[in-house]
Order: C-alpha cells, then structure tokens, then sequence
C-alpha cells in the first residue's frame, strides 16, 4: 500500500510537477487552499502533507498556510508535514518548526530533494524501497 499524500499548493503547475514526481510512490491528494486543504484531511489522513505558506486570500503572507499546518498537526499529529514555500525567511521558517513542520524546503525546489526528503519522512511501516 503506498503512503498517501496531500500536496496543498494554489500553483496548478508546481503542484502538478509534484504530482507527476510522487505519483509512482505515493497515493497523491491535492487541495489549493485553506477549505479544500481541511476536507481532504478530515476524509483522507495523510500521513504526509506538502505544505505552501502563501495561499488564497493571503498570498503575500504565510498566514494561511500556518493556519492549515496548525489543523494538521491539531487533528493528525502523527503526519508528517513538509512546508515547501518561496517564503524563506529565517523568522517564517522558525515560525513552521514551532508550529511542528517536520521539513522545510524553499521554492524554487530540486526535484531530488524532494524524493529524498519524501522517503525520509514516510512512515517505517510503508518505507519504499
């Protein structure tokens, strides 16, 4: 069984290039803001998300994307939680760990790095090889 996923990004194509990169080893789920992202977590459980900070309304602020990160870690505090956003501030970045991101990665992302940071986040239990 693969590990399922949920991307939470408002760019249709870096969403669909992580897409197409994880689909192979993983159940990927999508949502592109606040709303669609809290659905998908209450039906689905990833047990990682791929987190963008800046997201509908608040684009220019990673408000929104710690709200969506604090639900997570409120409600599955077992998943997972890669913030990967262009807001690369030390005081942001700070700001995800206190909240509980387990991995942070700046956009523009290396696609493997991502892989890398995806296998070593995945549970024990569902480890790919």
């Amino acid at each position: 069984m693969k590990p399922r996923i949920l991307i939470v990004d408002d760019d249709e194509a870096i969403k669909q290039q992580m897409f197409w990169t994880l689909c192979d080893d993983y159940d990927v789920v999508t949502a592109n803001d606040l709303p669609s992202a809290v659905r998908r977590i209450k039906v689905y459980e990833p047990a990682i998300s791929i987190l963008d900070l800046q997201l509908p309304p608040e684009t220019t602020s990673p408000e929104v994307g710690l709200r969506i990160l604090e639900y997570i870690k409120g409600h599955l505090p077992k998943t997972k939680v890669l913030v990967m956003t262009g807001a690369d501030a030390d005081s942001v970045r700070d700001a995800c760990f206190a909240q509980g991101a387990d991995e942070f990665l700046n956009k523009p992302f290396d696609t493997e790095l991502l892989i890398a940071t995806m296998r070593r986040m995945a549970p024990p239990s569902l480890d790919l090889v």
